[in-house]
């Protein structure tokens, strides 16, 4: 979620502006109006190479009604119009009645309005960085949902079940084809033997794994048997689990879902495995990336550092072209960092195919 608003937040920063041009600024605080006034001269006229309908650019130089005189007074604008303009037209602008010497800015309420009410986007951009950060939060949640789930060891309950077995040593996968349904395809896992065979044991492992002196002790291994189970139930490809030690240390993470449930014959229901004596027991969590500055590559808190900077910069008055690059900077940097760490393209193609 925080990758999605970041780079959410950059996309809009680069297509919001921070404040009003010094001009339609000045205008603005002398009471600023729209009006379709005259076009006298015209020069410097080209035309733009867009696809569609090209506008033509334009120097114009028009007339403005003095509201406290009942004169006119010239003024130059900058005009971007679909038809070439000819002495005679007319032209929309901003400008302030009771100071026409002020200047002028062409454009309507729809090109202008916005910037002279001192919003940083329009409407139309505002909810559509709206629609954006939804649709990213909901891809976030439906990843999570199918891979991890939500359910959090904080209790064991009634649909829990547990079996004995002991930590060998810590396994990764080593090429593509490694892993089943709900096993990544690379990287990780604790090797618990338990009574009905060996089980990978998906946590979040940092490089070093687990201290020596945890290998051959026995532990309870303890996983959400209801999960899978349904085919409406959150997280069909893994099961919420903990690894719950002899020597009170207790491990959070998943199990395959197909492999958790070769074990529901042999677990027994963790009700069965309290007993008044071990109502207080003290169980400290383990953490495998509690010094997790040590696990964050030098690499990553550079991007961050870059995009931070993209953002802050963004905040300044730019031209569109720097905004644009120093917000495509900002997004690039966010992707390139997190994605060693997050990667949902497997399991957005797999829950397209479905």
């Amino acid at each position: 979620m925080g990758v999605c608003t970041a780079i959410v937040g950059l996309v809009a920063l680069a297509a919001g502006m921070p404040q009003r041009s010094e001009l339609v600024q000045r205008l603005h605080d002398a009471g600023a109006e729209f009006s379709s006034v005259r076009v006298e001269k015209v020069s410097d006229v080209r035309q733009l190479s867009r696809s569609g309908k090209d506008p033509y650019v334009a120097t114009v130089v028009v007339q403005l009604p003095d509201a406290a005189q009942g004169e006119s007074v010239h003024a130059t604008v900058r005009t971007e119009t679909y038809d070439r303009l000819y002495v005679g037209d007319r032209v929309e602008v901003l400008y302030a009645p009771s100071q026409p010497r002020l200047g002028a800015v062409a454009g309507d309420e729809r090109k202008l309005g916005t910037e002279l009410r001192g919003e940083v986007m329009p409407a139309y951009l505002r909810w559509g960085c709206i629609a954006l950060w939804t649709l990213g939060v909901l891809v976030v949640f439906n990843v999570v949902s199918r891979k991890h789930g939500f359910r959090a060891f904080s209790r064991l309950g009634d649909g829990d079940k547990a079996v004995r077995g002991r930590y060998v040593r810590t396994g990764q996968y080593h090429h593509e084809g490694a892993g089943g349904r709900g096993e990544p395809r690379n990287g990780k896992y604790l090797e618990i033997q338990t009574d009905a065979g060996w089980i990978h044991f998906l946590t979040d492992l940092s490089d070093h794994g687990l201290p020596e002196e945890m290998e051959g002790q026995r532990l309870w291994l303890c996983w959400d048997a209801r999960r899978g189970s349904r085919g409406g139930r959150f997280s069909a490809d893994r099961a919420p689990a903990a690894l719950v030690f002899d020597s009170d240390w207790v491990i959070h993470g998943m199990l395959n879902v197909v492999k958790a449930e070769k074990l529901t014959n042999v677990g027994f229901s963790v009700e069965k495995l309290s007993s008044p004596g071990e109502t207080n027991r003290l169980l400290r969590v383990f953490d495998p990336r509690a010094k997790w500055l040590l696990s964050i590559s030098p690499l990553f808190l550079s991007l961050c550092f870059v995009a931070t900077v993209c953002a802050a910069v963004l905040t300044l008055d730019l031209e569109i072209l720097w905004r644009w690059v120093a917000g495509g900077v900002g997004v690039l940097s966010v992707v390139a960092g997190a994605s060693p760490y997050v990667s949902f393209s497997s399991e957005i193609a797999k829950s397209g195919a479905k």
